[in-house]
């Protein structure tokens, strides 16, 4: 008796059935493993942002801070205070003394959605710069009373606060996302809400506004908590 081998296949209706489920799946990971890979690739450029400045402040002499020139100097007597102080030890792709030229800065958002700052700067008397690794930084001077009100730094002088954006203008440019707020004082380079309490920290960080959100960054090597990452723009 002879008999014949019978061939197995898919029909037409269960491959169309497996690439609907293949795509489900696609659609529901794919956008996890992107918005995973943005996170640690904009972990990485915080890291190397903070410690460049942080490279900076080492070299530079605190003792040449001054209040009143970034407050009240003029455009050349600021722009010589940066370059003697800060300028030499970094490599400044654009500078802007008063939001002149504009470019330096753009409009970022609180972690809550509201506006903060403009879209030249955060401050009044401003200087603003991009540097080589992609990062926008702007410096605004504030008195010990704003540091400590608004910065959650307690100290009894003023100092430089130095707000940056990891990634540039990329978006989010959302406040403890990719936009971060640290201060010089006579302490050194020190996060804002640095006086704080932890629970402080991650109240303003997890469902606040997000000034504080470095101290929350540092503790954790440099990882954005995914208590952050995953609130809603």
């Amino acid at each position: 008796m002879v008999t014949t081998k019978q061939q197995s296949a898919f029909t037409l209706a269960e491959v169309l059935i497996t690439l609907g489920i293949i795509g489900v799946v696609a659609a529901l990971t794919i956008p996890i493993l992107i918005s995973n890979y943005r996170k640690r690739q904009l972990e990485t450029q915080i890291k190397a942002t903070y410690s460049t400045i942080q490279q900076t402040i080492r070299f530079a002499d605190y003792e040449g801070v001054s209040y009143d020139t970034v407050k009240d100097g003029s455009d050349d007597a600021i722009k010589e205070w940066f370059d003697s102080l800060l300028g030499k030890h970094l490599k400044v792709e654009q500078l802007c003394i008063n939001r002149n030229p504009k470019g330096c800065w753009h409009q970022v958002k609180t972690l809550a959605g509201a506006t903060y700052g403009d879209s030249e700067g955060i401050g009044t008397n401003i200087i603003g710069f991009t540097i080589a690794k992609g990062a926008s930084v702007t410096i605004d001077a504030y008195n010990a009373n704003d540091m400590k009100n608004r910065y959650g730094i307690d100290t009894n002088e003023s100092g430089l606060v130095f707000f940056f954006d990891a990634n540039g203008k990329t978006k989010p440019n959302i406040l403890g996302k990719d936009v971060y707020i640290m201060a010089w004082t006579a302490k050194g380079l020190v996060p804002a809400g640095s006086s704080k309490t932890k629970a402080q920290i991650e109240a303003n960080c997890y469902t606040g506004t997000g000034e504080w959100c470095l101290n929350d960054v540092l503790s954790k090597g440099f990882v954005i908590s995914d208590n952050v990452w995953k609130r809603s723009k």
